[in-house]
């Protein structure tokens, strides 16, 4: 196992028209992460892009492709293609297959699409081939993008906006990464290290570490999810039985079980956090209490139906 290192953005693109003002902006929302796969005789050398609609299913998908590859050898040249599908439903398997119909991927290798599933914004294939084009020099990527355009009798302006979601740096000896999630409860940020467990003489693996640090962030999404169905549940706006109930009950099951493999985790390795790690019980209070400002309109309502008391008094507690 060789040096990894990689992170992972969360990106807007916002692409206007410089000639029609009038025109409505043109919006590209993405998860990005670049996947640089060295193996350790330094012969084989490839780097792929994943886009996917959210963080933890871009991080899943390259622990994916990380593990393919240092079990496997190469991918890209192989006389059998690797089967993209079956590793793509296998990382959304279960509750977000079936709870998330707008999920979608792209896989690049060297600008080029090499397996898609789901709708993406047609835009982020552009900004692929130019990064490709400009030798990997992302930040110069817009700028290709819009010569693009223009080239093609199209003037267009292209504003940018990212931010850093996680950040992996691992080694055989160590894993180093950080988080930082924003949402509507607030911003969560940790860093945590992982070093092999003497006990279990488990070594440390990349796609151990994306792996781990996509179940944190789909957790720490998904309590928010779970503190508003909390409340939204408490207070009737779910009706039993009905599909938001059963993504309910699923959402609370899917956040345990992802506590639990974090606990392996970290039973397997000494884990040590900074600051102290986030627990998602703690998450999902927060989550509660947001919503109940955020619901504040729907309860209201459903109270005033039920001839139930106003609820102004409980948000001004809160």
């Amino acid at each position: 196992m060789t040096d990894f290192r990689t992170s992972l953005l969360r990106e807007k693109f916002t692409i206007t028209e410089k000639v029609n003002k009038q025109a409505k902006p043109v919006i590209a929302l993405s998860n990005r992460i670049v996947v640089p796969l060295i193996s350790s005789d330094k012969i084989d050398n490839e780097t792929f892009v994943i886009r996917t609609q959210n963080m933890h299913s871009c991080a899943r998908l390259a622990a994916a492709v990380t593990k393919e590859f240092f079990e496997r050898g190469t991918i890209a040249n192989r006389a059998i293609p690797v089967p993209w599908k079956s590793m793509w439903m296998d990382v959304i398997k279960g509750y977000e297959k079936d709870w998330n119909k707008n999920i979608w991927c792209a896989i690049y290798h060297k600008g080029r699409v090499i397996y898609q599933h789901g709708e993406h914004h047609p835009f982020l294939d552009i900004i692929e081939q130019c990064d490709a084009a400009n030798k990997d020099d992302y930040s110069q990527s817009v700028e290709f993008a819009e010569d693009a355009f223009a080239q093609a009798g199209k003037s267009v302006d292209i504003k940018h906006d990212s931010n850093v979601a996680l950040i992996i740096a691992t080694t055989p000896e160590q894993a180093k990464c950080g988080i930082i999630v924003r949402a509507a409860s607030g911003t969560t940020t940790f860093n945590y290290t992982a070093t092999p467990n003497l006990r279990y003489d488990k070594p440390i693996h990349a796609h151990t570490t994306l792996t781990v640090s996509a179940a944190f962030l789909e957790g720490v999404q998904l309590a928010f999810q779970v503190g508003l169905l909390n409340k939204k549940f408490e207070y009737r706006l779910i009706e039993k039985f009905s599909d938001e109930y059963r993504q309910f009950t699923r959402a609370g099951t899917r956040l345990q079980n992802l506590d639990r493999a974090i606990g392996t985790y970290e039973q397997q390795f000494n884990v040590t956090y900074r600051p102290d790690r986030p627990t998602f019980q703690e998450m999902t209070e927060k989550a509660e209490k947001a919503a109940i400002k955020i619901l504040k309109k729907d309860i209201d309502a459903k109270m005033k139906k039920d001839s139930m008391p106003s609820f102004d008094d409980d948000i001004a507690s809160e």
